[in-house]
């Protein structure tokens, strides 16, 4: 008796109709109203937005005096003074890292701004076609990934906040000898003033924040999608599964078949997914830009900078192990993460090749040329793509730049 299979296969994959519904754009959008409190207004009102506009104005004031102190460095019209707080490295240093904290406010809100339409597209995958059963563990695994980076992320800049002050420094004296250390490419002694300190120490916090958000955004965006294709060739594995099943039981009189219209509902989901990652590598390949370049510069600095100095207090040697092992996982975790999406998005292919001859037919090699030709992936803007590949190839990259470095700087 034929029936309509892919209505019952879904029902039967579903425990119940409340169920149904996704919790990972709610999710995201939860985290994307928090990210309204440093600088990205989109669901905000308008005091959110004033904010931002504040903030934009605030770091692109100290990026100005940072390259302009650069500048006048390079030009000769400043000298380094004794104690090495002037060299070029870390006036560069301190205008990449500002320069990283414009961009992604700029690049994070125009991409959040873009998630409405986005999501939009996202929730008719999910409620039209190919109706697919919720990740029951996706919420739970985006807030702990989000709880994680911010855990660690926090406990990275108080160690550095700590190194830049001592450990015995007087309340009194914090916030002059915290700036001055840490922010010493931009100020000197006699330009101290308490007006230019605290907006300098909020915008180095909401500066760090953007640098870790930047990185949250790929990793729980590469989670969700990753998350859809998991649950796709789930299906398509328990499809398979009873179609080898029918094929023995065929003698029983209880025949399992999957018409061909059944299967191209499965294949046009997958087109529609294919598109859905092209259209979130498009908007979001500027971030994965810039989040990549940026990591790698301050990974090689860190390398750099450790092997020179060796030597230091107890402090400055936790904090530097701490910052360059966070930098490290935070990194690879951007690469792991979206490479995923790339293997997910041909798993399903070990599963078609064992489907059983009897039922095989036109929509399934469509299918099978489909996910074996297409390229799926998040790429920074085109020039590379996020895969395991390029993981080793970047590794090998570094070490090679810090050999050159080492070879010159000697």
């Amino acid at each position: 008796m034929m029936v309509r299979v892919i209505d019952n296969e879904q029902e039967k994959y579903r425990k119940s109709e409340k169920l149904t519904r996704d919790k990972f754009l709610p999710t995201i959008e939860a985290v994307f109203k928090i990210a309204t409190w440093f600088g990205i207004p989109t669901y905000g009102g308008n005091v959110a937005f004033s904010w931002a506009l504040t903030t934009l104005a605030m770091l692109a004031a100290i990026l100005t005096a940072a390259i302009w102190k650069l500048i006048r460095l390079l030009a000769g019209l400043s000298q380094n003074n004794q104690n090495g707080k002037n060299r070029v490295s870390e006036r560069l240093s301190g205008s990449i890292f500002y320069g990283n904290a414009l961009l992604s406010l700029i690049l994070s809100w125009i991409f959040v701004k873009k998630w409405r339409n986005i999501s939009m597209k996202w929730l008719r995958l999910e409620t039209h076609g190919l109706r697919l059963p919720p990740d029951m563990t996706i919420k739970r695994r985006v807030v702990l990934v989000s709880a994680l980076i911010s855990a660690f992320a926090f406990v990275e800049h108080i160690l550095s906040m700590i190194s830049a002050t001592g450990v015995h420094c007087p309340v009194e004296e914090y916030l002059e000898r915290y700036v001055l250390s840490s922010h010493g490419f931009l100020l000197r002694q006699y330009e101290y003033t308490i007006w230019l300190a605290i907006p300098i120490f909020i915008m180095s916090k909401t500066a760090t924040i953007l640098w870790n958000f930047q990185d949250t955004i790929i990793i729980l965006i590469s989670m969700g999608l990753t998350s859809r294709y998991y649950r796709m060739n789930s299906f398509v594995k328990r499809v398979v599964g009873n179609e080898k099943r029918a094929e023995k039981d065929k003698k029983l009189g209880s025949p399992y078949c999957f018409k061909i219209n059944n299967w191209r509902k499965i294949r046009q989901a997958y087109v529609r997914q294919a598109a859905l990652v092209r259209r979130i590598d498009m908007d979001l390949g500027a971030l994965v830009l810039l989040s990549t370049l940026n990591n790698l510069y301050f990974i090689c600095l860190q390398l750099f900078l450790g092997i020179r100095h060796i030597d230091g207090t107890l402090i400055n040697k936790i904090y530097y192990f701490y910052s360059l092992g966070w930098l490290l996982f935070r990194a690879c975790s951007v690469v792991l993460s979206a490479a995923d999406i790339k293997l997910h998005s041909k798993r399903a292919l070990s599963y078609l090749y064992i489907c059983p001859s009897s039922v095989y037919n036109i929509e399934i090699k469509r299918l099978q040329d489909q996910l074996s030709n297409d390229k799926i992936f998040l790429s920074g803007m085109g020039f590379f793509s996020l895969d395991r590949q390029k993981l080793l190839q970047v590794a090998a990259m570094i070490v090679k730049y810090e050999l050159i470095l080492l070879q010159y700087d000697s």
